[in-house]
This record gives structure tokens, sequence and C-alpha cells, in this order.
């Protein structure tokens, strides 16, 4: 009977538990775009903390899951309700039923309603759109504007740096050579007094005092006694000059021998047993050195006549091959300057745009400047060129013509132009004015002209005719040309055109100058 009384007693309580428990489903829209977001909330209301467990991400197919969100907790009058939004989208059009979803609550399982949704097309009208035929992909020169900027600058501080060490290098050579030119006697002398200001603390500072002391003293005696003292030892020197002295070259006492050699051997000890005497005894040493030199140079024989001539044509030729070094070197540093800017330069443009940039070329030239854009004659045609077209006088004044350049030249624009006052559309025969082109280079004196034609439309696609060929032109100096040249005829604006380009048949840049005139060829039109 107890059992009994329980049993009922936990069913009333479950189903008193579920019926205070609420499980909803909502979308924020019914009906959407294909692939388009929508937010589904799950909602439990209760009065209890339950145990929640949402359904799965499966649960939600056909649709997909994208996002999803943590669970929201808001509390109303002792009622909870805990909300989670799922994310999701479709990729097909319809009426689509989202399931019912499955919420279990503390061990019982809730189930929500389905939703159906409808899932629209996205209407892409590419009809009403106009459409426009594939551009063909253009061939663009190479742009070599501004190319030499990077060069030049490494240029100007290649050449700041090597005029900064030139100009250090140069400085300390006329220092030296200031020095070489005083006698050996008063150089020694001069370095010796220097060596009166040295600081003498540590072993290094003796050993470079020694060090200096010697050297000055054997260069001096290279010098003058012409001894190679510099690459003797010590006794080997004292030898050379007991030698001197016995043969009667160097009249030198025993007490100047002896205090060089005290010196000697002292620097020696300094310089390579590290020994480290008294200052006292270092500027004694000084002094005897001092008075070694002047010593020699009271005993050294008077130079003959013979002996200075010598020295004086020594000296001349030791300047002349010293002048031609440096000329040397001179030529040299501008001929390496040279080959690197004439490598760069065939780098960027080839051998024969480098030469022509480097000894000129008229149409290059032309290329590279800044061009003018302009409307010419009544019509108001409009060309890009180098510089502006001059105008030339006619007797017709309805007939204009404009030109830059002449036959002698590489190259020659010629615009002429044909007008007339009616008001009216006229015909005009542009075969007949293409056949009266050979005349008219005939009667300027061309000979050999060959001709061939073809129709012709501008970039913007006005229709004309093209006549193009090649003559003989005999220059003023005697000197024959071919050229080549092409004629362009068009009638817009109730007016004859032509335009006449002529160049030399073995110029390069030609066609690159033609193609940017002809691209640029416009007619003025009349908005109504």
């Amino acid at each position: 009977m107890d059992r009994l009384l329980r049993l009922l007693v936990l069913i009333f309580g479950t189903t008193l538990a579920m019926a205070q428990t609420q499980v909803t489903i909502s979308a924020d829209t019914l009906s959407v775009k294909l692939a388009e977001q929508i937010n589904i909330k799950i909602a439990i209301s209760t009065a209890e903390n339950p145990q929640i467990q949402f359904p799965p991400l499966q649960a939600f197919r056909p649709f997909e899951v994208i996002d999803t969100t943590a669970v929201d907790t808001l509390v109303l009058n002792k009622i909870k309700t805990f909300t989670k939004t799922y994310a999701v989208i479709h990729f097909d059009t319809g009426q689509i039923t989202l399931p019912a979803q499955k919420v279990v609550v503390d061990g019982n399982l809730f189930s929500t309603d389905s939703l159906q949704i409808q899932v629209n097309d996205v209407m892409v009208d590419t009809l009403q759109q106009p459409l426009f035929p594939i551009k063909t992909i253009l061939p663009m020169a190479k742009n070599t504007t501004g190319w030499w900027k990077p060069y030049a600058y490494g240029f100007i501080i290649c050449l700041l740096l090597a005029l900064g060490y030139f100009l250090a290098s140069r400085t300390q050579q006329r220092i030296r050579a200031k020095r070489r030119k005083l006698p050996p006697f008063e150089r020694a002398i001069q370095a010796l007094q220097a060596l009166e200001n040295k600081q003498l603390d540590k072993q290094e500072e003796y050993k470079g005092y020694y060090s200096e002391m010697t050297d000055i003293v054997k260069s001096y005696l290279e010098d003058e006694a012409h001894i190679d003292a510099l690459e003797s030892t010590s006794d080997e020197l004292l030898t050379k000059l007991e030698l001197l002295r016995d043969t009667g070259n160097l009249d030198l006492t025993s007490e100047t021998t002896d205090h060089l050699q005290e010196v000697l051997r002292t620097a020696d000890l300094v310089k390579f047993a590290r020994a480290m005497p008294e200052e006292r005894l270092a500027r004694l040493d000084r002094s005897k050195i001092e008075a070694v030199v002047k010593e020699t140079q009271a005993a050294l024989p008077e130079p003959t006549e013979e002996e200075r001539l010598q020295n004086e044509a020594y000296a001349r030729m030791r300047r002349k091959q010293q002048q031609r070094k440096r000329l040397q070197i001179a030529g040299l540093s501008a001929l390496g300057v040279v080959v690197v800017v004439a490598a760069v330069m065939i780098f960027n443009y080839g051998a024969m745009q480098a030469k022509d940039r480097v000894f000129g070329h008229p149409t290059l030239e032309w290329l590279e400047q800044d061009w003018v854009t302009s409307s010419y004659g009544i019509s108001e045609m409009q060309l890009e060129t180098p510089d502006v077209l001059g105008r030339k006088a006619l007797p017709n004044r309805l007939h204009q013509q404009f030109v830059l350049g002449s036959l002698e030249d590489a190259f020659l624009i010629v615009l002429y132009m044909e007008h007339t006052k009616s008001k009216e559309e006229q015909t005009i025969d542009l075969q007949q004015k293409v056949d009266n082109v050979i005349g008219y280079f005939d009667s300027m004196g061309a000979t050999n002209i060959f001709q061939k034609q073809n129709d012709y439309s501008t970039t913007s696609g006005i229709e004309g005719i093209a006549a193009s060929g090649s003559f003989d032109w005999t220059k003023k100096n005697g000197k024959s040309q071919r050229k080549t040249y092409e004629v362009y005829h068009f009638t817009e604006n109730k007016g004859f055109q032509q335009l006449q380009l002529v160049y030399d048949r073995d110029d390069s840049y030609a066609k690159e100058l033609i193609e940017r005139i002809l691209e640029s060829i416009a007619f003025k039109t009349e908005t109504p």
C-alpha cells in the first residue's frame, strides 16, 4: 500500500513539474532568400533550476547550423527562461520544414512544434543589363619613365664617397709630401721634437715611443748616409756605421756610436722583452738620438756638384712619374664611369637605343618630350603631337594646312583640310583624294613611289581610308633617303581631312610615334 502511494505521489509530482515547464521554438522570419541566415530560438520556461539538454546540431537538418549562442537566462516573477539561438541557412528553394526539436529537461523529454520556412530564389536578370564584348589585351610599351633616378642617386652617393676618400687621401699625401720636401735632417729633428709631447705611462706607450725613435734615426741614416738602415737589425746597423767610419766616408766619434748603440739596445728590450724604463731615461734616450742625428749631419761630406745635379734630375723624374700616375688614375676612373653608365643604359634600353640617347635621335627626342593636344581647322580635328603644328597660308581660305617638320627631317606631320560654306552635306570622293597622293609626292620631288591602300577606323570608330607606301627623296646635301609614308583620309563635320605622316624608312621609333598620334584622333561632335 505504501509503495503504491509513493508511486502515485511521484507520478503526480512529475506531471505537475511538466505542467509548469514550457518549451517553445520561434524564428525571426519564416520567409528568406536563398542562403540567407535565419535565427531559431528555443526557450525553456520553468520555476526550478533544471538540467537542460538542448537538441544536437544534426537535428536541424535539412537546415545547416552556421552558429550558436550561449544559453541566456531571464528571471521574471520567479519563472526562469533559458534561451539558446541557432543561426541556420538553406541552399534549396521552396517550402522547407524545420523538424520538431526535442529538449530534455530534468530527464523529461519535451518536443517543440515544427516550422514551415519559405526559401525564395534570388532573381538575377542578365537580359536587362547591357553586355559588352570582351576587350582584347593591348600591348603596353615598357615604362621607362624615371628609370635613371635610382641609378643617378646611387651614382651620386658613390661619387660623393669616392670624392671624400680622394680628398682625405689627397690631404694625407700633401702632408706627407710637405714633410718629404724638408731635408732629411730637418725632418728628423721635427719628428724627434714631436716625440717630446708623447705621454709615457704604459708599456705599449713606451714600445711605440722607442719604435718611432729608432725609425726616425734609421730613416735619416738611410737618406743621408745611404745605409740600408730600415732593413737592418741594431747590430747590423752599428757594423755598417763602423765600416763607414773606418773607410773615412763618415767621420763619427766613438761617443756618438756608443750613444746610438745604447739607445738601440734599450729599444730592443722595450719592443721585444717588454722592458719599461723610467720616463726620465726614455727622455734622455731621445736627446741622445737627437745628438746622433746632429753629429751625423756634421760628419757627412759635402755633396759634389755632380751629385747635386743627379739629385735634381731624380727629383724631376719622380715628379713626372707621379704626375703621369695621377693622369692614369683619373683616366681609368673616367673610363670606369663611362663603362658603368653605358652598361646601365644598354641593360635598360638595348644597345641601339642607348646609342641614340647618348648621341641624340630626333624621333626619340620627340617620344621623350611632353606632347601637346590641340584642335585644328574649322572641323576641329583633335591631335596629340610632340609640338603644335604650324599653320601654312593657302590661297583658298577654306583650305587649311598645318605642318610640323619637313621632308629633310626624320619625321614630317602634315594636316590638310578642306571645308565648304554650304550647309548641306557635300559628297566627297575619298578614292580620288587617295589617288592624288602619288601626284602630290611626285610634285614635291619624290621618285620611285610605291603605294597601297586599305580601309581604316580610328579607336573611336571613325571610318576613313589609309594610303601607305614609300618613295625616294634626295636631300639638299645630295644624299638619297628612302621615305615611308602613311596618309589617312576622313570626311567628318561636312569637310575633308587628310593626315600625312612621313618618316625615314629605317627609323625604329617612327611606329611608336604614329600609334600615339593615331590613337589621339578625335573630332568635335555636336550635342543636340
